[in-house]
């Protein structure tokens, strides 16, 4: 916005008798040309930011690309990225693939195989295990602002399609799908909008049925997307009396993904009997807390703002969004579907994490953009506050991670204690398997080559009452050359050893169970690592 002002005043920008007019209807009224240039300017601005909306939003564009790049190269990876890294590393998408059937990792095979493609030609490893999801991303915001500014004034639509950017900034630099499920499903509902508005009809349709296969061969709940999209055509259909058989044909691709998932789909049962994450009511209310109450935060600025600050009528009104019916109600079935799937979770006992339904977020977004033009009464500056009040924040929260050293997420303190040991033989047994990870792929050659990790499911049901992480270990070990061994055959071959353990983890209190000696290495400080003996 400074910049635009800087341009105005170099420029010497004079209004136009077309922009006289619109002056005019606005409400300006000026008894000298250098009044009516002074109090014209904030409506030039609005103007300026509606005519060219595409340079606007091609701006917000690279701004989030290149804060996601940095962050890609930036911070460490963690075990979820890991797990992608590993898989990626098979020798060909045919054994990713077989690697997933045996339960090497919970997540389709399509994401590990565009890394895998990537892997060769991208460095470092984790720009390549990102670069998809950050993708991806970007392409969330580029189309949820397409779709919205058809509906809505360009800052309007510009701060509605930045809020999913700030409220899930996270997955655009997560080595996993989500981020290319976000792109997909805003790509879905322009697509879907612009088949209806009989934009390239065929193309578009075309287009849908891709973002709806492709988001569903990234990630199996995703399959969910489809509720809101055939609530919006039954709502259609009613008022057309008739079906719209191109949507029925664009949206039949999805069966057929996963139908040819089955089998992987049928090998996560193992990982759903005793999970780490169950589905419960609670989830509901945490899903909304985590994503709906910072848009209605920055809402409440924006309105708070211009109550306060009370902006010239030189900025006007802005028209109120004119989403259709059958758009109206995909947004709304979108918002709601968190209560329809954790219901439909808990009901089937199968696990859910909010990251599943992430898409929802973009239901939730056009109806906070939609409810601050009605909290504003439709004033002009209440779009453009919106949009600084979302850049902005999104801004702060990069420049605080700028400020802070990279750390590993889980295993740090446990990484520093390593290193201050002195180099020795004794092998290294790591007790929980996120560290183990983490310590495998970041820590130091002369440690790297001692770690060990014991599985044993039993224990971790007795101690954690799940089992995820032994199971999907267990299996990684046929697939990787991490040291992964049994938990006996650990014990049997190793009767003195070091274990790094975090204050939450079982083992040290199990081995005092059992007569062994647990001695911190370092009492005086936190206690991460321990000698322990027969």
């Amino acid at each position: 916005m400074l910049a635009l002002c800087v341009s105005v005043a170099r420029h010497k920008i004079r209004l136009s008798r077309p922009m006289r007019a619109e002056t005019e209807v606005l409400g300006i009224r000026s008894r000298t040309p250098k009044d009516a240039e002074s109090r014209a300017t904030p409506a030039v601005l609005n103007t300026f930011m509606n005519r060219h909306p595409w340079r606007w939003g091609a701006l917000l564009l690279v701004l989030l690309l290149v804060a996601s790049l940095v962050r890609d190269v930036r911070t460490k990876m963690w075990i979820d990225e890991l797990y992608t890294l590993s898989m990626a590393r098979q020798a060909s998408a045919v054994e990713i693939v077989k690697a997933t059937l045996e339960g090497a990792d919970g997540a389709p095979p399509l994401y590990a195989i565009v890394v895998h493609v990537l892997l060769p030609v991208v460095r470092p490893d984790a720009l390549a295990v990102r670069l998809p999801a950050t993708l991806g991303f970007c392409g969330m915001f580029w189309c949820l602002f397409a779709f919205c500014l058809r509906r809505m004034p360009a800052p309007l639509a510009m701060a509605t399609a930045f809020l999913p950017c700030v409220v899930c900034e996270y997955y655009s630099s997560e080595g996993r799908a989500y981020g290319i499920v976000l792109g997909c499903a805003a790509g879905a509902l322009l697509s879907w909008q612009a088949a209806i508005d009989g934009r390239r009809r065929t193309l578009c349709l075309a287009t849908l049925a891709g973002c709806l296969a492709l988001m569903c061969a990234m990630h199996y709940y995703a399959a969910f997307f489809l509720i809101p999209l055939l609530v919006a055509e039954l709502v259609r259909c009613r008022s057309m009396r008739k079906p719209d058989y191109g949507m029925a044909a664009a949206m039949a691709p999805v069966a057929l993904v996963l139908g040819v998932h089955y089998p992987l789909i049928a090998a996560l049962r193992q990982f759903q009997v005793h999970h780490w994450s169950p589905a419960a009511w609670t989830q509901i209310p945490r899903f909304y807390t985590v994503y709906l109450l910072p848009m209605l935060l920055l809402l409440l600025l924006s309105v708070g703002s211009i109550v306060i600050l009370r902006p010239s009528s030189a900025w006007g009104n802005m028209p109120r969004p004119n989403f259709a019916t059958h758009e109206r109600a995909a947004i709304y079935t979108l918002s709601l579907m968190p209560v329809g799937v954790v219901a439909l979770s808990v009901c089937t006992a199968r696990p859910f994490l909010d990251r599943y339904i992430l898409w929802a977020v973009i239901g939730l977004a056009m109806l906070a953009g939609s409810a601050t033009c009605g909290a504003a009464r439709g004033k002009a500056a209440a779009g453009a506050v919106m949009l600084c009040g979302t850049v902005g924040a999104f801004i702060g929260t990069e420049a605080i991670r700028l400020s802070s050293a990279p750390a590993l997420l889980e295993g740090q303190a446990v990484m520093d204690a390593l290193d201050r040991l002195p180099d020795s033989g004794e092998p290294i047994v790591v007790a929980d398997h996120h560290v183990f990870m983490e310590l495998s792929y970041y820590s130091q050659p002369r440690i790297r080559t001692r770690l060990i990790y014991p599985v044993n499911a039993k224990l971790d049901l007795q101690y954690l009452n799940f089992d995820t992480g032994a199971l999907l270990m267990a299996a990684l070990r046929r697939r990787t050359k991490l040291h992964i061994e049994n938990y006996n055959v650990v014990l049997d071959g190793n009767p003195r050893f070091l274990l790094a353990a975090t204050p939450h983890d079982y083992l040290p209190r199990h081995f005092r169970s059992l007569g062994y000696q647990v001695v911190p290495i370092d009492p005086g400080a936190q206690q991460l690592v321990f000698e322990v003996s027969q």
